[in-house]
C-alpha cells in the first residue's frame, strides 16, 4: 500500500469460535460464511489470504490497510458473516442460529511467514482430526504435557 511515501504490509490471523464452542459449522454454513467474508472484506478494502476452520471455530489470514484496526476487522467479519447466516442460509431453520464467541483471537504475520501461516489454515479440518483448539491452547501455553 503506497500513500504518499508510506508503504505497509499488515498481516492477521484471525481465530474466532462458535459460541459455547457448538459444533454447527457444516458445509453449507462454511459456504456462506465464506461467501460473506470475502464479500465484506473486499468492501473494506481487506485481502482475505486464506479461510479454514472446523464445525466450530474459524481462521482467517488477511492482509489489511493500516487504517483498521484488528478489532474492527473482528467486529465486522463475524458480524456481517453471523448475519448472513441467519437470515440468509439459516431462515426459517428454528433449530439452528449461528452466534460468535464474543472474543477471537488475532496475531500479527510476518510478510515472511505468510506462506507458512496460509498452510496452518488451510490444514485446519486435517490438523483438527488429531488435535482440539484446547490442546492445541495448551500445548502453546505450556499448561499440557508433552
Amino acid at each position: 500500500m503506497n500513500r504518499k511515501g508510506s508503504h505497509a504490509e499488515l498481516f492477521y490471523h484471525f481465530v474466532w469460535s462458535t459460541k459455547y464452542r457448538t459444533p454447527m459449522i457444516d458445509d453449507a454454513i462454511e459456504s456462506a460464511v465464506n461467501s460473506i467474508l470475502y464479500s465484506k472484506a473486499k468492501e473494506l478494502q481487506l485481502e482475505i489470504i486464506e479461510s479454514n476452520g472446523t464445525s466450530d471455530h474459524l481462521h482467517v489470514l488477511l492482509k489489511a490497510r493500516p487504517s483498521i484496526a484488528p478489532a474492527d476487522i473482528a467486529k465486522h467479519l463475524k458480524g456481517s458473516s453471523s448475519h448472513f447466516v441467519n437470515h440468509v442460509t439459516l431462515k426459517g431453520d428454528n433449530l439452528r442460529t449461528l452466534y460468535w464467541q464474543d472474543g477471537y483471537g488475532v496475531t500479527s504475520v510476518s510478510p515472511g511467514a505468510v506462506s507458512s501461516v496460509r498452510q496452518y489454515v488451510r490444514k485446519q479440518k486435517e490438523h483438527h482430526n488429531n488435535h482440539t483448539l484446547q490442546e492445541d491452547f495448551e500445548r502453546s501455553e505450556g499448561i499440557a504435557e508433552e
